[in-house]
């Protein structure tokens, strides 16, 4: 008889990225709920790796999830290999398993998100932790 999983994927608390080379977009979920985070400087790698493994330890994450940006076809891009090269050195620090989920269009979204709440234009040029919070929206609605 298989063990059973003593959590649901729902019930698990976890960090979602919104990966970029200038900024990297945080939320946090647990049962289904989703909550922006911070954006982190993507710029230098080494320090946003250490930063996001310091925020699993101290939030007790047990997953990341990462937004892919594959194209309309939902084919890898230049921008979705240098994701996964990330990915893979976070899971090596971290030692948490990734998930991945296509983030076609949440910039987009995140910006309207932004509007839509009366974020002001400036603060909108900085919207990562919205595309986090909403790739994690996109995960938990494929466990329903």
């Amino acid at each position: 008889m298989p063990a059973k999983q003593s959590k649901s994927l729902k019930e698990e608390t976890i960090l979602s990225l919104d990966y970029g080379e200038a900024n990297i977009g945080l939320a946090f979920g647990k049962n289904g709920f989703v909550m922006p985070g911070e954006v982190l400087s993507g710029k230098n790698e080494g320090t946003a790796i250490y930063d996001i493994t310091r925020y699993i330890y101290e939030n007790k994450v047990e997953r990341v999830i990462i937004g892919l940006p594959l194209n309309l076809s939902g084919k890898e891009t230049t921008q979705s290999r240098k994701v996964h090269r990330f990915a893979k050195l976070l899971k090596i620090k971290s030692k948490k398993p990734i998930t991945f989920v296509n983030e076609y269009h949440t910039s987009m979204d995140s910006k309207t998100e932004a509007i839509n709440l009366g974020i002001s234009k400036k603060r909108r040029q900085k919207v990562d932790h919205l595309s986090a919070a909403l790739i994690l929206k996109e995960y938990y609605s494929k466990l329903d």
